[in-house]
């Protein structure tokens, strides 16, 4: 179901830039509009640093060996950036400056302040570091995207991702310990000192043995043959901490089934765990579900589906996931479809979708769950295959404006949503242009089976599958009240 609204609707509105009010951050206040106590003081925005973790990595990849990457000229890696124009507290409105640098090593390219920025989908030898920078009163409003597209060989598929954070903590749901699955968790530090992280693998049957301890130099990533860790388990969840520092994380994933190429993947952690996860985008074959427990006792999760026609029969409504373990629900095929899992303890999940390929290979990509839309997200696009975007259900519009080739922003454009099930709409409606970037805002909408609306961009090949989130609310703060004396 897909439906927009005039431009015209947005004409009182229509501003230059997107205004900051997300809930993760505090609403810049414009400076005369408000009264302000002595005990308010302004809080300093932060840089948005993202990490590209680079072209993926052999079979032969081992724990404490230096990444070895795939020579294989059938296998594209390539990276986007973009900025968006954003409001300051001052009123002022810029995109922010841009960096792309080697992880621990040079600039490639850094682009000032501007109305607006989008690079090309440059190729890529390394892993990267994209930094936004944030102005006072104003964070950068900016993302990178990684594609992976193979199309041939043991590496043929499409996977994509967006760029993660560093954090000190963090759990990825992906990867397996299965004969035929290379699984590497990629961490990448982008600090000045070494960090040491600690790696717990959950699996079907809880935790598997202690953390393994692992040091990732400054500027310098880490791989970890996850199979090694946990061979033989069929779905993991993968716990990263930190003491003292922050890392990125990754996990790719390579599936061969004897000589035939089953797909490849990139995943990163998505919303944290939470007693209601929600996932959209489900459009394709064989759809699985993966639900981790980070907690002591059995956690019992409710499943309900959300096709475009309403909520719809799955083979599975519920499931019991141990204690410090993960479990997997078979969906089979869905189009078009939202998932929303509730339990009475905190879980996490995310899902798989498939495609079939040439000569009975096939591909499949990760979904993670969200966090609802805040007023203004980001999110690059594939310059590869056709995608969509899909909204879970909910009530009011999505607003969506298309970043093009020279950084501008299409007026704005609104996205009704369905009620009762998934509203799909293709980036391409948005503008008669190439669109390089959308920026998202679910400022006027409401979820009305779940809590927010949640989005997600499917992409799909000849040779692959593939989903991309929206990069996070951007984080930062104008003022805060403290306590003085």
């Amino acid at each position: 179901m897909k439906h927009m609204r005039s431009i015209a609707t947005f004409a009182a509105i229509a501003v230059p830039g997107v205004l900051v009010a997300t809930t993760s951050f505090l609403t810049p206040l414009t400076p005369g509009t408000l009264d302000r106590s002595p005990e308010q003081v302004r809080m300093p925005t932060a840089d948005t640093r993202v990490v590209c973790p680079g072209p993926l990595l052999t079979d032969a990849e081992a724990e404490g060996t230096d990444a070895e990457f795939v020579d294989d000229s059938n296998v594209s890696t390539r990276v986007v950036s973009a900025s968006a124009p954003i409001s300051a507290a001052d009123g002022s409105v810029s995109a922010a400056r841009l960096q792309v640098a080697d992880l621990g090593g040079s600039a490639n390219f850094d682009n000032p302040a501007s109305d607006g920025f989008v690079s090309g989908d440059d190729s890529i030898a390394a892993t990267k570091l994209i930094t936004g920078f944030a102005r006072p009163g104003a964070p950068a409003l900016t993302t990178g995207l990684e594609t992976v597209e193979g199309t041939s060989g043991d590496l043929t598929g499409l996977a994509t991702l967006t760029c993660g954070q560093a954090s000190s903590s963090f759990r990825i749901l992906a990867g397996s310990g299965s004969t035929g699955s290379n699984s590497q968790l990629l961490l990448s530090n982008p600090g000045d000192v070494p960090v040491q992280a600690k790696v717990a693998i959950m699996t079907p049957s809880g935790q598997r043995a202690e953390p393994t301890e692992v040091s990732i130099k400054a500027g310098a990533q880490r791989a970890v043959r996850l199979g090694g860790l946990a061979a033989g388990a069929d779905a993991l969840g993968i716990d990263v901490t930190v003491d003292g520092g922050v890392v990125a994380g990754s996990v790719q994933e390579t599936v061969l089934d004897g000589l035939t190429p089953k797909g490849i993947d990139l995943a990163t952690s998505g919303a944290d765990a939470d007693r209601q996860q929600v996932i959209t985008g489900l459009n394709g074959k064989d759809v699985r579900l993966r639900v981790a427990n980070p907690n002591d006792d059995l956690a019992d999760v409710s499943i309900k589906a959300y096709g475009p026609d309403g909520e719809t029969d799955i083979p599975r409504s519920s499931m019991s996931v141990v204690g410090r373990g993960v479990a997997e629900a078979d969906l089979g095929d869905l189009n078009a479809t939202s998932v929303v899992l509730d339990s009475d303890s905190a879980i996490q999940a995310s899902a798989f979708i498939g495609q079939d390929g040439k000569g009975g290979g096939g591909d499949f990509g990760s979904i993670s769950a969200t966090d609802s839309l805040a007023d203004s997200q980001l999110m690059a696009l594939p310059r590869t295959g056709t995608g969509k975007v899909y909204l879970s259900p909910g009530q009011g519009t999505v607003q969506v404006r298309a970043m093009l080739d020279d950084g501008s922003l299409t007026d704005p454009q609104s996205i009704d949503l369905n009620p009762t099930g998934t509203t799909e709409f293709s980036p391409a409606e948005i503008s008669s242009e190439a669109v390089r970037a959308v920026v998202l805002s679910g400022e006027n909408a409401s979820g009305s089976q779940a809590n927010g609306v949640h989005a997600t961009l499917v992409v799909t090949t000849e040779d692959g599958v593939s989903a991309v989130m929206p990069a996070p609310a951007p984080a930062g703060v104008a003022y805060r009240d403290i306590r003085l004396g």
